[in-house]
């Protein structure tokens, strides 16, 4: 019997043969999954057991949701079946719509505890599957670390989403199970809203990635119609944030008659046409800006665009050094002709040299045909070298060579052929400290960085944020079909605040992430990724919570209790920080003054170590040792 057949029979059999057999009730059990922005979380049901679900401890089940009460329903399990039981809650407990005070429950019954969904499944041992169902926060760390070991080991890596093609169409927690068991145990598995997930297939190329989407998209009669995205890491991506966006993407552009889309290789590509600007912004030729520093940098690439020399641009991932390279092409003479972007760090070393000039046929095994490289196809136009830095030694020499003398002699061939191609260049490393290693040519920088313009941090425009975030949200609206929606006041000030290690390109995936989830007609805290929110807890959520408990304890529910004086703050609030006392001796004091280094960057980076390591530039083991050298707990990180 299948695994599907078997959650089948599971969904549907009686209590009464499922649980009063002693035979087998050591091989079914009876499971509850409340699925909630952040993931689902899996609790067992025992007999005369009682389960309560809600905001805040004592609840067996916490969730940190403003739209559930501290102590919203109970669950139990007697002979008769399961049953559920509103706790005096503000938003009630639902059964197939209805709000209820007490209600049985059957196999696959759904309940909805304010914006949160309880289901009621009994397992045998086929029920494994739905084990591994995380959010789409610890989902993106852990893909930090995996791409970190892919990269270090010289490994693939695949990035699955998988959507309903019509909007509406079930929820993915309906065959969640059947796709969970079509993957091995130690790939990951990640509830990306209500309606998609999100897979890590580890150490899998293209073939495998396939095999296992055209499983995923191939669903039994009455499911809805799936599509499925598809990226591979490093050949159409090579960072986190750039592997999320590449895989949503193809998401995104599956349809009815082809349900499998592919993001293409971060190889040889023709630049698209940014998004058109927000009304009543500062928007200079698509390269949208309120920082009068960035304002200045604009200025300066324009007038840069008018003349003939490499330009150097440089600065953090996701800044937005690819757009302000397409602003200069489009603002220059060259507009009329290709710009091509490649990046450096997706090519394999092997195939750099080819990837760049070309080759001939037969010139190396795989060489079937004469192969056109970046630079002869961009004849006249622009070439945007991406991550430069990675370029490895040898192509290093190869392209110090093309920049002198224009010329360029594909792989395999013995004559030159002369070119007319605009380079830029970008990357995020320091080159010259890498030339000072020896890891980077001084001589090809030195041709490089005629020019360089240093693009900063998102962090330190923060006027540009909120227009961006505006930009985005249109964008993530048309794409997903629904009304258009804004961002609450609450919301605007949250991202407004909030570091962006990954900058513009994070900012675009968390504008994605909350249109995926949210609700109404605006884009609310609860919306925006954990990382995001981090500790911050707005007035409108403070006020919410209150009304709360006000509301319970005017009824006289169970959890109508005054609030109590002088109560601790919940783990991850960061109390002010005090002045040192006179007569702190120094070792004390530069501890002191380590920790506070430590908490801002853990603070700025979502309490995401491998982030606030790359703040501090210390290296991770260093972090976590100092973390536990100098008692700093998680939770907030203060001091014990």
């Amino acid at each position: 019997m299948s695994v599907d057949e078997k959650s089948s029979l599971a969904a549907t059999t009686p209590w009464s043969t499922s649980l009063d057999a002693p035979s087998r009730a050591h091989r079914r059990r009876v499971v509850l999954l409340v699925y909630h922005r952040d993931g689902v979380e899996m609790t067992p049901l025992h007999v005369g057991q009682r389960i309560v679900v809600g905001r805040e401890s004592p609840a067996d089940v916490v969730i940190r949701d403003v739209s559930l009460s501290r102590r919203h329903a109970c669950f139990t399990l007697d002979a008769d079946g399961v049953a559920v039981e509103d706790l005096g809650s503000l938003n009630g407990t639902c059964v197939g719509g209805q709000r209820v005070a007490r209600c049985a429950l059957k196999a696959g019954d759904e309940v909805a505890l304010g914006a949160i969904t309880v289901s009621v499944h009994i397992l045998d041992g086929a029920g494994a599957p739905l084990l591994g169902l995380e959010g789409h926060d610890s989902f993106r760390d852990a893909l930090g670390v995996e791409l970190a070991r892919a990269r270090f080991f010289q490994r693939e890596a695949a990035m699955l989403v998988v959507r309903p093609l019509h909007a509406g169409h079930g929820q993915l927690r309906h065959f969640c199970s059947r796709i969970r068991g079509l993957v091995r145990s130690v790939d990951r598995v990640a509830l990306y809203g209500g309606d998609t997930l999100e897979i890590l297939l580890l150490e899998s190329g293209s073939e495998q990635a396939l095999r296992i989407a055209r499983a995923i998209v191939a669903g039994p009669q009455g499911e809805p119609a799936l599509g499925c995205g598809v990226a591979i890491f490093p050949a159409a991506a090579t960072s986190v944030e750039t592997l999320l966006e590449a895989s949503h993407d193809a998401a995104r552009r599956t349809r009815v008659d082809e349900r499998i889309q592919t993001a293409p290789p971060e190889g040889p590509s023709v630049w698209v046409p940014p998004l058109e600007p927000v009304a009543g912004d500062v928007d200079e030729d698509q390269f949208l800006t309120r920082s009068p520093r960035m304002r200045e940098i604009v200025e300066v690439a324009k007038r840069l665009a008018r003349a003939n020399i490499p330009v150097l641009l440089s600065g953090e991932t996701g800044v937005g050094k690819e757009v302000l390279s397409r602003l200069i092409h489009d603002v220059g003479p060259r507009r009329n002709h290709p710009l091509i972007c490649v990046n450096c760090g997706a090519i394999p070393s092997q195939l750099v040299e080819s990837t760049l000039f070309g080759h001939e046929r037969g010139a190396f095994t795989g060489a079937l045909q004469q192969h056109k490289g970046v630079f002869e196809a961009a004849d006249h136009g622009t070439v945007l070298l991406d991550e430069i830095g990675e370029l490895p030694a040898a192509a290093q020499a190869a392209l110090l060579r093309v920049l002198e003398s224009r010329r360029i002699t594909r792989v395999g061939a013995t004559k030159e052929i002369e070119i007319d191609v605009r380079v830029l260049a970008a990357t995020h490393r320091d080159l010259d400290a890498m030339c000072a290693t020896g890891s980077f040519r001084l001589d090809l920088l030195f041709r490089l960085n005629a020019a360089t313009l240093e693009i900063p941090p998102l962090r330190e425009r923060r006027e540009d944020i909120a227009p961006l975030a505006a930009r985005f949200l249109r964008l993530a609206c048309k794409e997903n079909g629904c009304g258009v929606r804004t961002l609450s006041s609450d919301a605007r000030t949250i991202l407004e605040a909030h570091s962006w290690p990954g900058n513009i390109r994070e900012l675009k995936n968390a504008i994605e992430r909350a249109i995926a989830i949210g609700e109404g007609d605006e884009v609310t805290i609860q919306d925006l990724p954990v990382r995001v929110r981090g500790s911050t807890s707005s007035p409108a959520t403070r006020e919410a919570a209150a009304d709360d408990d006000e509301s319970t304890s005017s009824r006289g529910g169970p959890q109508g209790q005054a609030a109590q004086p002088g109560r601790e703050p919940q783990s991850g609030a960061h109390p002010p920080r005090s002045e040192a006392p006179r007569g702190v001796g120094l070792k004390e004091r530069m501890k002191q003054i380590e920790s506070e280094l430590i908490l801002d960057a853990l603070s700025a980076s979502g309490e995401n170590q491998t982030e606030a390591a790359r703040l501090l530039d210390v290296p991770l083991r260093t972090l976590q040792y100092k973390i536990r050298e100098l008692e700093l707990r998680r939770g907030g990180y203060r001091s014990v």
